[in-house]
């Protein structure tokens, strides 16, 4: 598995449907398609994007893309991310968003070995905090974000024979230019083999979104190689 992540980079999804809730991307159909043999091409901005630093309320979003390079057929296989984050704004940690709930039970070795993962995939519950002073811990909190079906509307994926590959955005945003303000994201993009055979691979990385007042965010991106299995960043 690798992890798209460069500034003004591009992912490449293919999708038989039309998938209007991704304004970011480049929808292309019919001579305008360059990578896809199916009906839409969509071309996904990674790094920081969808940048409106000088508005009264500034904003932007961070891209990136899984892309598995399978040894089996994709029904094979099952696949997802796992998230924990914390927001601070200036008013201190801000709530985080509900759980997409995935098939990963964090059941030891089963996507990173010798790893332990506690995943929540309660919809009704917001996405774990990300731990004080972020790194690695024995058994992280996770929640689970469902990336495993193509033609489910919320989120931009692909299966197809030989390769899984999707596409994330994540959301920043002030409320003043003068704001203080933080995003501390871990991910891990995962697909989960079907035997030994067929191991698993999992990318663990970290985002990080520093705010200042009065002046444009520093974002950075960053393996976690404990959380990492047959990864390339």
């Amino acid at each position: 598995m690798t992890i798209a992540h460069a500034a003004g980079g591009t992912q490449i999804i293919c999708s038989a449907n039309q998938r209007p809730g991704f304004p970011e991307c480049d929808e292309r159909t019919g001579g305008a398609r360059n990578a896809c043999a199916t009906t839409y091409e969509y071309a996904c901005p990674t790094g920081a994007n969808s940048q409106s630093l000088a508005a009264a309320m500034p904003s932007q979003k961070t891209g990136f893309g899984a892309n598995a390079v399978l040894t089996g057929t994709e029904t094979q296989c099952t696949s997802g991310q796992l998230l924990t984050l914390t927001i601070n704004g200036a008013g201190g940690v801000e709530p985080n968003p509900d759980i997409n709930p995935t098939n990963a039970t964090g059941a030891a070795g089963q996507l990173v070995p010798n790893v332990t993962f506690n995943v929540d995939n309660d919809a009704t519950h917001p996405f774990p905090q990300f731990p004080r002073g972020g790194g690695t811990v024995a058994a992280p909190n996770f929640g689970g974000d469902n990336y495993r079906w193509a033609d489910n509307a919320a989120v931009l994926i692909e299966r197809a024979p030989g390769l899984t590959r999707w596409w994330d955005n994540t959301d920043q945003g002030k409320d003043t230019q003068a704001e203080v303000a933080s995003w501390s994201y871990k991910f891990v993009s995962w697909v989960k083999g079907s035997s030994a055979a067929q191991p698993s691979c999992a990318c663990g990385f970290d985002i990080t979104v520093d705010w200042p007042a009065n002046a444009d965010p520093v974002t950075t991106y960053t393996q976690d190689a404990a959380y990492s299995s047959n990864c390339h960043f």
